[in-house]
């Protein structure tokens, strides 16, 4: 209990101080109140008792008497009385000035009363006397100061009980800490949340509902989560790091290689086959390293352009019936009926994802089985299909490939391929399905906005409430000759595009009034299938990087 009351005190002695401070103040103002009112009506009471003797005195002219008798009607708290005697109209009366007691020169803390001295209905004078505050609160205290302090402590112990339970909680908070510090000084980050949940769970029912309590808790799974991702990014750390040694490592092996296809004596095809898997391979290198070593940059440089893919899907796959020849029964096929077919992507990556993919299918197989790619378009979408007849996926596997670090069926599997690849066809502004039978096989498909050829393009549409906007596009649209189409209202842009190309070029503003945000309307459209959509704002690229498929630029036209 005394440690306890001692916490409460080193936590709360400012305004412990303040309060007792603000209750002897108010205790002392009422008490020297009530001690100027009892002294004024001892005085007034005593005057009457004695008005006959002074009025006698008085006409008398015997100061003497009268000073006697203002002794006898003076009490304790009053320091000192003088008496003011009338002046009678036509008359020369000599009695003058009648002093009785003492004063101190305080007169800041003295009070000056003035009353009539009143005998049989006439006005002899008046009395003027003197209250020493100072003294009568010294009276006071000394009179009651067992009361005075009894009451104090008792005002003390009161404010500590009644932050009992606030101190219980700082006490448990206080041992999270404790513990908290030394799981981490541990690595034992698990543990964590079960520790800090515990202690909460220590306290009386009645605290453990309480809002400071609840954020405790919260922040314990803030904690947690902050605590694990620490750990994931030391691991991605070092990973990279041996990415980039690899990487390093590996280009002049390569390069020798390279150097020795060239010299062997093999048929054209085959030969073009090893120098275009040398070359792709150095280019994976050359990437990791330009990843590990500039981040940004690398990503500046990766960014998507129009390439036919039929050209890059036949090196891989080439690529892959020679990996996989020796495989007896596996069958990897290309179907493309629709000739060249372009998109914006990046190639190396494309090339990776498809490669991964590919191995994936071959490795479902037990036996015998047959890949097939096939390349199509609909709807203004180009289609990548990578197909097999392998033993398939369970329906609850397969809710979670795609997911960091989910893996299935591969020894060894870390789960980032197909993450990779959904993060990736995602940027490029397309989708990545999954779908499984099992006993039958697994399809997945890639789709991905079309890219038209030269001269197909469509119009370019504006979304902005700016009529100075749309007058500064129209010009340079028709200074170029392009088509265009504005709209200043949501509900007139979504009456116009009804039949609008799903690659046409749509710009849309973030701000549109009225509390609309243009990319909550490029979202719906990108459900839709639309593919080509940017944001025409002055707000930073940055406030859009949750949406990966969503381009940004300012306000100037795209024909300027």
């Amino acid at each position: 209990m005394v440690k306890l009351f001692t916490r409460v005190l080193a936590y709360n002695w400012i305004y412990y101080t303040l309060a007792v401070a603000v209750f002897v103040t108010f205790w002392q103002i009422f008490s020297v109140f009530s001690a100027v009112r009892v002294a004024d009506d001892k005085l007034l009471t005593a005057m009457r008792q004695n008005a006959a003797y002074f009025e006698k005195a008085f006409l008398e002219g015997d100061v003497f008497e009268t000073q006697r008798i203002m002794w006898r009607i003076k009490n304790d708290n009053i320091k000192r009385i003088t008496f003011h005697p009338v002046e009678f109209e036509g008359t020369k009366w000599i009695f003058k000035e009648a002093i009785v007691g003492n004063l101190y020169d305080r007169p800041r803390a003295q009070v000056d009363h003035n009353v009539p001295f009143i005998s049989n209905g006439a006005e002899l004078g008046r009395l003027e006397y003197v209250i020493d505050l100072v003294d009568v609160n010294a009276a006071v205290f000394g009179q009651n100061y067992v009361l005075f302090i009894t009451v104090v402590v008792f005002f003390i112990g009161l404010l500590a009980l009644s932050n009992v339970g606030a101190i219980k909680t700082i006490f448990s908070i206080e041992h999270c800490v404790d513990e908290t510090n030394a799981l981490v000084a541990a690595g034992e980050h698990s543990k964590i949340q079960d520790s800090i949940q515990r202690n909460i769970e220590s306290l009386p029912q009645s605290l453990r509902n309480t809002p400071f309590a609840v954020l405790i808790s919260r922040l314990a799974e803030v904690l947690q989560k902050a605590s694990r991702l620490e750990s994931e990014l030391a691991v991605s750390k070092a990973t990279a790091d041996l990415a980039a040694q690899v990487a390093h490592d590996i280009r002049s092996p390569l390069a020798a290689l390279g150097a020795a296809a060239k010299g062997l004596d093999l048929p054209e095809e085959q030969r073009k086959l090893i120098e275009g898997a040398v070359g792709r391979m150095q280019g994976i290198a050359d990437d990791l390293l330009n990843r590990y070593r500039a981040p940004s940059a690398a990503q500046a440089r990766a960014k998507p352009a129009p390439h036919d893919l039929s050209g890059l899907i036949e090196q891989v796959l080439a690529e892959k019936r020679l990996q996989h020849k020796d495989k007896t029964g596996v069958n990897i096929e290309f179907n493309n009926d629709a000739g060249q077919l372009k998109a914006l992507v990046e190639p190396k990556e494309l090339q990776r994802l498809l490669s991964n993919l590919v191995n994936n299918s071959v490795e479902a197989f037990e036996n015998n089985g047959t890949v097939t790619v096939g390349l199509s378009s609909t709807d203004g979408k180009v289609l990548i299909e990578v197909k097999d007849n392998g033993k398939g996926i369970l329906p609850e596997i397969l809710a979670k490939l795609g997911q960091k670090g989910e893996t299935h069926g591969k020894a060894g599997g870390n789960g980032l391929g197909l993450y990779h690849a959904v993060t990736a066809v995602e940027s490029w502004g397309g989708n990545l399905r999954l779908e499984s039978v099992l006993g039958s096989g697994t399809t997945v498909t890639i789709e991905l906005p079309r890219v038209k050829a030269a001269g197909s393009v469509g119009p370019t549409v504006l979304l902005d409430d700016d009529m100075l906007v749309h007058m500064n596009w129209k010009m340079a649209a028709n200074a170029s000759g392009a088509e265009f189409k504005a709209y200043k209202t949501p509900q007139d842009f979504a009456a116009g595009i009804s039949d609008l190309s799903k690659d046409a070029a749509i710009y849309i503003d973030s701000e549109l009034g009225n509390d609309i945000k243009g990319e909550d309307i490029a979202k719906d459209l990108h459900e839709k299938g639309f593919s080509n959509i940017t944001m025409a704002t002055g707000h930073s690229p940055e406030q859009f990087a949750h949406l990966p498929w969503l381009k940004v630029t300012g306000k100037e036209p795209p024909w300027a």
